[in-house]
C-alpha cells in the first residue's frame, strides 16, 4: 500500500539529493500543492454534481418542483443516495431529450473523464516520483497518482488543462439543467431529441 505523499524509490534504496536541492522542502511544497489540486477537482466535480441534480429534478418533477415537500422528498429520498456515477448515468438519459446530439456526445466524454479523475483524487494516494541526474542524485520530485490502472503525473500543464476541462463540464452541466428547466416549463415538455 502506498502511503499518501511517500517517495517511491522503486526497487533501489533512497537516493541522496543533489547539491542545492532541498528534498524535504520540495516534498512539503508538493504535498500542499496536491491538496489544493485535489480540492479544486473535488469542488469542480461537486458543482457539476449539483447541476446534474438540478437537471434530474427539473426533468422528473416538472412544475411540481414548486411544491417544497415534493422537491425535498425527491431530493432526499431518491436523489440523495445516488452516487456521482449514477447521477451521471441518469443525466445522460435526460440529455438527449433536451440537448442537441452533438452536445450530448461531447458531454458524455467529458463527464467520464471528470468522473475518473474525481475518483482518483478522492480515493487514491499520491506519491512523489524522484527525478535523478546522471550521478543518481534527486533533482526533482514529481507528484503521481493512479488513474484507473495508469500512473498520472500531476504536472502544472496537466492541472491547467484539467481546470479548463472542469470549467467546460460545469458549463455543460449548467446548460443541461437550464434546458431541463425550460423543458419542464414548456406546455408540451420535449426537447431537441424528442
Amino acid at each position: 500500500m502506498i502511503v499518501d505523499g511517500a517517495i517511491d524509490w522503486g526497487k533501489g534504496p533512497p537516493r541522496p539529493a543533489a547539491s542545492g536541492f532541498d528534498l524535504e522542502a520540495r516534498r512539503t511544497a508538493i504535498y500542499e500543492w496536491v491538496r489544493q489540486v485535489r480540492g479544486g477537482v473535488l469542488a469542480g466535480a461537486f458543482t457539476v454534481e449539483r447541476h446534474l441534480s438540478a437537471a434530474i429534478i427539473y426533468f422528473m418533477l416538472g412544475d411540481r418542483i414548486a411544491k417544497p415537500e415534493v422537491q425535498e422528498t425527491f431530493d432526499e429520498g431518491l436523489l440523495g443516495p445516488l452516487t456521482f456515477e449514477r447521477r451521471i448515468a441518469v443525466a445522460l438519459l435526460i440529455a438527449p431529450h433536451v440537448l442537441p446530439a452533438d452536445q450530448v456526445a461531447s458531454f458524455k466524454g467529458e463527464l467520464t473523464e471528470l468522473r475518473t479523475l474525481r475518483n482518483a483524487m478522492a480515493h487514491r494516494p499520491f506519491w512523489h516520483h524522484p527525478e535523478l541526474n546522471d550521478a543518481g542524485e534527486v533533482v526533482n520530485l514529481v507528484p503521481v497518482i493512479m488513474r484507473g490502472k495508469a500512473p498520472l503525473p500531476l504536472t502544472t500543464p496537466f492541472v491547467e488543462q484539467t481546470n479548463v476541462r472542469i470549467a467546460n463540464v460545469i458549463a455543460q452541466a449548467y446548460a443541461l439543467a437550464e434546458a431541463a428547466a425550460r423543458s419542464a416549463s414548456a406546455p408540451h415538455a420535449g426537447g431537441a431529441g424528442r
